[in-house]
C-alpha cells in the first residue's frame, strides 16, 4: 500500500520490490529520511560494530524484511521504520546505489482535476 502524505510519498525498493512507502509532507521530507540513514550508522558504530559489521548487520535485515515480503508474512510498523533507517545507511555507505532495483522512488502529490471530459 502507497501511503500519500501533502507532499506525496516516498516508495523503498530492495532487490527489485516495493517494500516500504512512507509519506512526505511540510514536517517529513526526504532530507529527514536520509538522517535517519546517517543516524543508523551512528548508532550501530557506538553500539561497538566496526563498518563491516554494521554493513553486514544492516544486508542481512534488509534481507529478512524481503524474505518476509516475498513470503507475504506480516511486517511490524517498526521494523518498515528499521528497514528505512538501514536502506538509507546503505545508499549513504555506498553499497548500494539508488538504482531501478535499489533505494527510494518519490512519487509527488498530484491533485486531480475535478473537470473529467467525455469525447461524444
Amino acid at each position: 500500500m502507497i501511503n500519500f502524505g501533502s507532499h506525496g510519498s516516498i516508495n523503498l525498493f530492495y532487490k527489485g520490490i516495493l517494500i516500504s512507502s512512507f509519506p512526505l509532507s511540510k514536517k517529513k521530507r526526504l532530507v529527514d529520511y536520509e538522517h535517519l540513514g546517517t543516524t543508523t550508522i551512528i548508532d550501530t558504530n557506538k553500539s561497538g560494530m566496526n563498518i563491516k559489521q554494521c554493513i553486514g548487520a544492516l544486508v542481512l535485515f534488509c534481507n529478512q524484511i524481503l524474505k518476509r515480503k516475498i513470503n507475504k508474512q506480516g511486517i511490524r510498523r517498526t521494523d518498515h521504520q528499521l528497514f528505512s533507517g538501514a536502506l538509507f545507511a546503505l545508499l549513504r555507505l555506498k553499497v548500494i546505489e539508488n538504482d531501478d532495483e535499489n533505494g527510494y522512488l518519490i512519487m509527488p502529490y498530484k491533485k486531480l482535476s475535478n473537470h473529467l471530459s467525455v469525447s461524444p
